[in-house]
C-alpha cells in the first residue's frame, strides 16, 4: 500500500510539475526582419516599456510609452518629446503640452497587436523595460525593420533559456 501511495504522490508531483511548467508568461519581443528574437524581456500588467528615439527632422528624443492589455496587447499611453516642433509633427490635431521640460503630444490611448518600427543609428532607437535598457540600433545592422510585439511562450522555455 505504502508504494502505491508513493507512485501515486510521484505521479500528482509530476503532473504539478508539468502543468506550471506550461504555465504562458507574457514577454516583450522585438524580432529583426529575419523572424529572430533580438530582444525578449519578462512583463507583467505593472510593467512600462518606452520606445525612445532620436526625431530625424527636428532632433531631440521623443518617448512612446506602453502598457499592457488585458488582451495582451500594447497600449500606447503617452508621447513625449524633448521640442514642441517635433510633438506638433506627431499631434493629429496639433494638440501638445508642456510637461516639465518636455512637450507631451495629446493623442487618444491606441491599442497595437505589434509595432513596426525601423531601426537604425539616426534613430538610436532604445527600448526600455521597467528598469533595463535596450539600444536597439546597436543590435542590426545599419537600417532594420523590427516588429516589438507581446508573446506568451510557456515558463519551461524561459528557464531553459529559450529566447521568445
Amino acid at each position: 500500500m505504502q508504494r502505491r501511495t508513493m507512485i501515486a504522490v510521484g505521479l500528482v508531483a509530476i503532473v504539478v510539475i508539468a502543468g506550471l511548467a506550461m504555465t504562458p508568461v507574457t514577454m516583450v519581443s522585438v524580432t529583426g526582419a529575419n523572424g529572430q528574437a533580438i530582444v525578449c524581456a519578462r512583463v507583467d500588467r505593472e510593467s512600462s516599456i518606452a520606445l525612445t528615439f532620436t526625431h530625424s527632422m527636428y532632433g531631440g528624443d521623443v518617448t512612446e510609452t506602453y502598457r499592457l492589455t488585458d488582451s495582451a496587447t500594447l497600449l500606447r499611453t503617452s508621447i513625449q518629446t524633448d521640442n514642441a516642433a517635433a510633438a506638433e509633427y506627431y499631434a493629429w490635431d496639433g494638440a501638445v503640452r508642456a510637461e516639465g521640460d518636455r512637450f507631451e503630444v495629446v493623442v487618444p490611448d491606441q491599442v497595437f497587436s505589434s509595432l513596426p518600427v525601423r531601426v537604425d543609428e539616426i534613430g538610436n532607437h532604445r527600448l526600455m523595460v521597467d528598469e533595463t535598457s535596450v539600444d536597439l540600433a546597436a543590435m542590426v545592422d545599419g537600417s532594420e525593420g523590427v516588429r516589438l510585439s507581446l508573446v506568451t511562450p510557456p515558463l519551461v522555455s524561459q528557464v531553459f533559456g529559450a529566447r521568445c
